[in-house]
């Protein structure tokens, strides 16, 4: 790969990656820029477990996030660490924790709060961060953080800033994964604005705009959708500490959003407990990312909550968006791609982004054919830290390479893609191959599976075979399970096993960690010995 090929790939259309698509430079522009006209507004209403909510407004982070920044810079003087390390959490001392280590010119690592101590390790030497940060406030630090003081007994301190560059490293996200060898995300600076900027054309946001989050802020996710995005449209963020089926209808119409973020384990649960009216006549839609959405949780949702589902699309390789469902759907048109189909659609290319699906010699292929969804534009990472083999790999041609399967439809006179599974997950069973993602669609659609999940065991006999895993409803059997995979499916690639489990294990955000559900499955069962 040539640093002239990389560079393409984060390109818009042929422009120059450097191109001003956006009126900010950095998230911060947008910042000083709403808190000088937009002060009193809201940016942040963060609401704990017991209701309790705390608002941050637009000058208040302004004056925080640089007293932070001005605080940080002396700690290390000219002696400073590229990156910092941080495990934030849903609350107000998180967001602004996160506005003063950029806001100083260093770039940031998002760790999970519960991460295992060597996935930590293995992150923190990938980016070189020296120290992990403690937000004040937010419960007891780990054993060698440092912890930040208050904004407020900083505000006297005059300090400079350092001038951030747009192209530097922002954020750094670990690719999902249940060991600690993950890749490691860079996004710039410039990674954050372009998609804030899709974000807010692709929605329509605008100053005063109320967006509901639950997602963890440490996913790429809930930092780039529920807090910078909405940030760079003067936009005000409900951000609940986290997800509660019993909860969660009160605090919608509470607060009244007009757009709710969330994933589709969300969506399902809301779907089994929502009770009483459907969602507030100003609410538009819930936005849905992260895993796949099936149909029937898309039409759960327009029955019982009377409420549209737009599935968007993307990576920590791609700051967060590539596709998300058009908002300005006509209603035939959104049972066509949303309630109707096996799959739905994951929508349009967002602004500021192409998407394509291109064959192995990255060439298009016709609509409804299957092939590589591939991404190039001004969202696109700059590399994975520290590993040069990795991102030479997922650049090739102009292109970064998302391993993600799928086609594209045309709708109203737009491409509409539709994802059918990943390259790494596909089985090869007695020389035959199957897609894990299609054998989990399937037996998700049953009525009596409330979640299910498919991988690869080995087998002395057929090289590897296939194991279901399924959360079944009380009293239901595995019969309708294995019919249903007998009447899709080639007789040689069906599971050697279907397996009842209480969970499927996934991350926070709802992928399925395939390779720890392997390991429990192999472990507990071990391999078919005839």
């Amino acid at each position: 790969m040539t640093s002239a090929d990389r560079e393409r790939a984060h390109s818009y259309l042929g422009a120059d990656p450097g191109f001003p698509f956006s009126a900010w430079r950095t998230p911060f522009d947008a910042l000083h820029w709403f808190a000088r006209r937009r002060g009193d507004a809201p940016l942040i209403t963060a609401v704990a477990h017991d209701g309790t909510e705390t608002t941050l407004d637009y000058r208040t982070a302004d004056l925080a996030s640089r007293a932070l920044a001005g605080w940080l810079g002396a700690q290390w003087g000219t002696d400073r660490p590229a990156a910092l390390a941080l495990a934030p959490t849903n609350d107000v001392p998180s967001v602004l924790a996160i506005l003063g280590v950029l806001r100083a010119g260093f770039g940031l690592l998002m760790l999970g709060p519960n991460d295992p101590a060597e996935r930590r390790a293995e992150q923190l030497r990938a980016v070189g961060a020296p120290v992990v940060l403690h937000a004040p406030g937010t419960g007891a630090p780990h054993a060698g953080s440092l912890t930040l003081p208050h904004w407020e007994d900083l505000a006297e301190r005059a300090l400079p800033l350092p001038s951030v560059d747009p192209a530097a490293d922002a954020l750094y996200f670990a690719t999902s994964g249940s060991t600690a060898a993950s890749k490691i995300v860079a996004q710039s600076h410039r990674n954050a604005v372009a998609n804030a900027e899709a974000v807010r054309r692709h929605h329509g946001l605008v100053p005063g705009d109320r967006l509901l989050g639950c997602l963890p802020i440490h996913h790429v996710n809930g930092a780039h959708f529920t807090v910078l995005g909405a940030m760079m449209a003067g936009a005000h963020t409900v951000l609940a500490e986290s997800f509660s089926p019993m909860s969660y209808p009160k605090t919608l119409r509470h607060y009244r959003p007009r757009i709710a973020s969330v994933v589709p384990g969300i969506l399902e649960a809301l779907a089994e407990t929502w009770r009483g009216p459907e969602v507030p006549p100003d609410f538009d839609y819930f936005v849905s990312a992260a895993a796949p959405l099936t149909t029937r949780t898309a039409r759960s949702v327009s029955d019982r909550l009377g409420a549209r589902v737009l599935q968007g699309y993307g990576l920590s390789e791609t700051t967060n968006f590539s596709t998300t469902m058009p908002a300005d759907l006509s209603e035939d048109g959104y049972r066509r791609l949303m309630l109707d189909p096996d799959i739905p659609s994951v929508g349009v290319a967002v602004p500021g982004n192409e998407v394509a699906v291109l064959d192995e010699k990255c060439r298009p292929v016709r609509p409804g054919e299957i092939g590589e969804v591939c991404m190039r534009g001004f969202n696109v990472m700059s590399r994975y830290a520290g590993n040069a083999e990795a991102t030479a790999e997922a650049f090739r041609d102009g292109w970064f390479h998302s391993q993600d399967l799928g086609y594209r439809v045309v709708e109203d006179g737009r491409d509409h893609f539709v994802l059918t599974g990943r390259l790494k997950n596909i089985a090869k069973v007695s020389g035959e191959t199957v897609s894990l993602e299609e054998m989990d669609r399937v037996l998700r659609a049953l009525p009596e599976v409330r979640d299910a999940a498919c991988v690869t065991v080995p087998d002395r006999f057929t090289g590897e075979s296939i194991v279901a895993a399924v959360v079944l409803a009380p009293a239901a059997d595995t019969a309708g399970a294995r019919a249903a995979l007998r009447a899709r499916f080639p007789q040689a690639v069906l599971p050697s096993r279907i397996v009842p489990l209480p969970e499927i294990p996934r991350t926070a955000t709802g992928k399925v960690l395939r390779p720890r559900l392997a390991a429990s499955l192999s472990e507990a069962h071990g391999p078919r010995s005839g």
